[in-house]
């Protein structure tokens, strides 16, 4: 096929940012919980520009016109990606100015320095006085001098200042000084409020309301606020590095010193921001101007705030699928299990882990850790397993981008434990979730697995939605045993029988499957795909789903972020792409085959992108319990059936977001939110479970009747 279309990479994560930011313009949300929306926006965009748009200008730089084959040149790319920037952006910052009038319709005021009242400015100056004054280090610009050391996604305040000594041309005598804003202290700072209601300011305006007292001598003639996001797009050269550690602690050092990729500044004149810009030596095409406090992403703090849940939504909590008071080795050998997250507690992992390492019948643990938590209950098991004298090998990848320090520090510990730790794959990134445990019984060695399509973060588990499955199953686990031994050793990488492994067949196997059903459909037989994914960026796979699209094959998919397959089209005519924006993150990654009466379900760890197929280590697991693979099927069609969060695709890259509809007899459907059918269906599980716990206690306590 040579005159397929496909969508711009980088445009069509901007597209799904904004479909972020409808979520914090839509009025049926609580407004707490839109401005949350509105700080994931500010922590995408910042990943973004130091990744994508790093890459993008290395690209420009390199002359390389292969950044994005079938599309424009790098060069068209990054002007199109900052005027959609620059458009989100102003779309961004008037929403919050609307949540923020909402916000004080509650009683809950941001108070501006020239707003201030006598007995804020009071306070002000207290707390200047005990916690700023001391820590504030303003540092003097220079022109032949470098830039003082600004430090990546820092809140920074420059001033203007003159001299106040009488007789100089204050034009020529006027100075820059730059100063860090403390980043341990809060962004927000609680004011004293008599009108009731509460009320805050932001750290900069405490600062910048005093500032004077910094420069004795000197007049403020102008400020403002400005952050600096450098390139975090540095890879590490393993085949040159000797010291793997060592060269990553390289990489870590060299993002402090990395070069702008974008200038964040609030307030200022045109004086004050040229010379901010002449210093730091910026592009123009970098520098983003906002009417607002920068760095949005501290507005986490304001949505977490207690005493205000009629501004939340309400509290959906997780079911626990294993019973705490049942021996979990023995669940889990009599059936695979599937955890569903977050619905369903991830407390039954951990809870495996902790009591692993304390079993003394489990010999052995190996695991792969590529994002976990920073006060990780599974690692300090790990790490307590290994001091219990049980052989435990991980896998650390520390090429986690922005995890790699804490996985520095997990490795070391691990280490000290006397665990085995290894620092990842050469030339790639461990992405597979797995996990295997050896444990002697009474009828010989058994081995337990559980394998993910999410991490094994804690805190992560709580807000995005994954599937976990746990296993006994001796042919599935001795295959995840040969897995551990290619990526740990040196042995040789084999075609397996259920798990399929990337880099090298998970691509083939799923190409494979989908023109196996091209094929099928061509001669009559009803083929569907239904599949959920993060993103889907391979060239490859877009042109197999066009291929069966064109063979009559019904295609669903669900993509939460990058889609750059193109629907409606007459060779995409039979696809469908939605995506879906709640308040639980959509990780998940499960796909369903089905030709005529078979079908066949898998969960992976890899999304369909170049990067997860061909650059990384992924696992893609059949599900063969036929109740698991129901479930995961039945949770596919809830997700394709929501007409309230989920946005449809359209062949002009526009994301649509779904409305009811008239069903065929002209009736309005019924509205369908899928997040909130599962916690539903979780919920009348867990009235089950306590009918049953009551109903148990009931039998067991019923007294015997008098046999006199």
């Amino acid at each position: 096929m040579s005159d397929y279309q496909i969508f711009n990479r980088e445009l069509s994560w901007i597209e799904f940012n904004r479909r972020v930011l409808s979520e914090a313009q839509l009025a049926s949300n609580p407004v707490m919980e839109r401005i949350k929306f509105l700080a994931i926006v500010s922590s995408n965009f910042d990943e973004f520009f130091m990744v994508r748009v790093a890459s993008l200008r290395r690209a420009i730089k390199n002359g390389d016109r292969t950044f994005s084959a079938a599309s424009e040149l790098p060069s068209v790319t990054l002007q199109k990606v900052h005027e959609l920037c620059r458009k989100t952006y102003a779309d961004q910052y008037e929403t919050l100015r609307r949540l923020q009038g909402l916000l004080g319709d509650q009683g809950l005021r941001q108070v501006s320095p020239e707003d201030y009242t006598q007995e804020h400015l009071s306070f002000v100056r207290e707390y200047y006085q005990k916690e700023l004054f001391n820590v504030l280090s303003p540092v003097k610009v220079e022109e032949k001098r470098p830039f003082p050391f600004t430090g990546n996604l820092r809140l920074n305040l420059a001033f203007l200042i003159e001299p106040l000594k009488p007789g100089l041309e204050p034009e020529t005598e006027r100075k820059m000084i730059v100063l860090e804003v403390p980043p341990y202290l809060s962004r927000i700072v609680w004011l004293p409020e008599t009108r009731g209601g509460r009320s805050y300011t932001f750290i900069e305006d405490v600062v910048t309301t005093l500032a004077e007292q910094l420069v004795s001598g000197y007049r403020l003639v102008d400020k403002l606020t400005f952050r600096i996001t450098r390139d975090a797009d540095i890879p590490v050269d393993e085949e040159k590095e000797e010291d793997f550690v060592d060269a990553m602690n390289k990489i870590l050092q060299s993002r402090l010193h990395s070069k702008p990729m974008r200038l964040e500044v609030q307030g200022g004149k045109d004086e004050l921001r040229q010379r901010l810009v002449a210093a730091l030596n910026v592009d123009q095409t970098l520098v983003y101007a906002f009417d607002g406090p920068l760095n949005l992403k501290d507005l986490f703090a304001l949505a977490g705030m207690s005493g205000y849940d009629n501004l939340k939504s309400p509290v959906w909590n997780s079911r626990r699928t294993l019973p705490d008071d049942e021996d979990i080795w023995e669940l889990i050998r009599q059936e695979d299990r599937l955890l569903f997250h977050p619905y369903e507690s991830f407390t039954p992992l951990v809870r495996l882990l902790t009591e692993a390492a304390i079993d003394p019948n489990v010999l052995s643990i190996r695991m792969t850790l590529y994002r976990t938590s920073g006060e990780s209950p599974i690692v300090q098991a790990l790490a307590k397993a290994a001091n219990e004298g049980k052989q435990v090998t991980v896998l650390v990848e520390l090429k986690a981008r922005f995890d790699e320090e804490q996985n520095l520090g997990w490795a070391q510990t691990l280490e000290q434990a006397g665990g085995i730790v290894i620092y990842g794959v050469e030339g790639l990134k461990v992405h597979a979730k797995a996990t295997l445990i050896v444990r002697r019984e009474s009828d010989g060695i058994r081995r337990y697995a559980h394998l993910g399509t999410g991490n094994y973060n804690e805190k992560t588990a709580k807000i995005y939605s994954d599937f976990g499955f746990l296993t006994a199953r001796t042919d599935y686990t001795h295959e995840i045993a040969q897995f551990f031994n290619s990526i740990t050793g040196y042995s040789a990488i084999s075609r397996m029988r259920y798990l399929v492994m990337a880099p090298h067949y998970l691509k083939g196997k799923l190409i494979s499957i989908i023109d196996g059903l091209t094929r099928q459909a061509k001669i009559g037989v009803p083929c569907r795909i239904a599949a959920k994914m993060n993103s889907l960026a391979d060239e490859d796979m877009i042109q197999a789903l066009y291929r069966a699209s064109e063979a009559g094959v019904d295609i669903q998919l669900n993509v939460r972020g990058i889609c750059m397959l193109v629907p409606g089209k007459p060779y995409s005519q039979n696809i469908r792409v939605i995506s879906i924006v709640d308040r639980y993150l959509e990780h998940a990654r499960a796909f369903c085959f089905k030709a005529g009466d078979t079908e066949e379900v898998y969960l992976s760890s890899a999304d369909w992108m170049f990067r997860n197929l061909e650059r990384r280590v992924e696992l893609m697991f059949p599900i063969l319990n036929q109740d698991l693979k129901d479930k995961i099927t039945s949770a596919l069609e809830i997700w394709f059936s929501d007409n309230v969060k989920a946005h449809v695709l359209d062949s002009d890259g526009n994301w649509v977001r779904r409305r009811p509809g008239l069903t065929e007899t002209g009736v309005l459907e019924e509205e369908r939110r899928a997040q909130e059918t599962f916690h539903h269906l979780v919920e009348t599980e867990r009235e089950r479970d306590r009918k049953a716990v009551k109903h148990d206690l009931t039998v067991r306590r019923r007294p015997q009747k008098d046999r006199t």
